[in-house]
């Protein structure tokens, strides 16, 4: 039971001196600066780009 409980530890020390594999040092990231909120407000009434009503030609030669 302790001969067991030895290959354990012995076994979980070396895989935590593996580690994740990650090489090189530590850092936190550079995290970019949030955007400035916009002045104005979005334009409501017009869609962009215009849409176009349907032609009755086509709707009709499609039977």
């Amino acid at each position: 039971m302790i001969a067991i409980l030895n290959k354990a530890l012995c076994f979980s020390f070396l895989i935590s001196l593996v580690g994740c594999g990650v090489r090189g040092p530590l850092y936190m990231p550079n995290v970019p600066p949030v955007p400035p909120a916009p002045t104005e407000p979005e334009p409501k009434g017009k869609l962009y780009p215009p849409q176009t009503p349907a032609s009755p030609s086509n709707s009709s030669s499609a039977k």
